[in-house]
């Protein structure tokens, strides 16, 4: 998004079981499609959130972004608090995650129904990572050459998740590794991080569940008056 004017988040912080966790956060005008909880990876909030958020924006999502911390399920019900306090139920709620906030995204789905979760990259060595079937619509994508996502790991990750109630999809690029999320100018790279935004804006518009505007609010409020009259 070079030479692009960017929105700049405001910055805040939330109240957590874990104490208090510093925010990003863009809410935007009009009627917005949803909002997505990104989960960055430590250290990386202020440097790479806007972006993303901005991206985000730009397909009419609001966004509230914060590094992964541990234990991650500690801080979501306050950032779903967030979010219901800016009127979002949580079917119009999804959660991003990139690297350990990967990761973070997919604990989330396991764990909490919302509209959808995409993880780029999640480390799968170590714990925690699902042992169960997930609740939240889940999109998984992992660069082949990443040694904290080896193949057989894939692989069981997707027969576990594969058992659930939901719709799961799992994603491997052949020939990059953790940072193919990342646009750089190397053709194969390139080419893995555009399919894979790509495909996390469509699982998100897919199954977001969009606010009413306010016409159809007015509507539904006639309507109503109509049934009952």
């Amino acid at each position: 998004m070079n030479d692009v004017i960017l929105i700049d988040p405001l910055r805040s912080t939330v109240e957590t079981a874990a104490g208090p966790l510093p925010t990003l956060e863009i809410s935007l005008p009009g009627t917005p499609h949803g909002i997505v909880l990104l989960f960055c990876e430590s250290g990386t909030l202020e440097r790479d959130a806007t972006e993303r958020m901005n991206e985000l924006a730009a397909d009419g999502y609001d966004t509230l972004a914060v590094e992964t911390s541990d234990p991650v399920l500690d801080v979501v019900p306050s950032l779903l608090q967030r979010a219901a306090a800016r009127g979002w139920s949580s079917e119009q709620v999804a959660v991003v995650g990139i690297g350990t906030g990967g990761r973070a995204a997919l604990l989330v789905a396991a764990t909490h129904e919302l509209a959808a979760a995409v993880s780029l990259s999640a480390p799968l060595h170590g714990d925690p990572v699902p042992d169960r079937p997930v609740r939240t619509p889940w999109l998984g994508m992992f660069g082949a050459d990443d040694a904290a996502a080896p193949a057989d790991d894939v692989r069981r990750l997707a027969a576990t998740v594969g058992a659930s109630d939901v719709f799961i999809e799992v994603v491997r690029y052949p020939a990059v590794g953790p940072d193919f999320h990342a646009l750089v100018d190397d053709g194969v790279n390139y080419a893995a991080s555009f399919d894979a935004w790509q495909r996390t804006t469509e699982w998100l518009n897919a199954r977001v569940a969009p606010r009413l505007s306010p016409l159809a609010v007015a509507w539904r409020s006639r309507q109503a008056e109509t049934a009952t009259s």
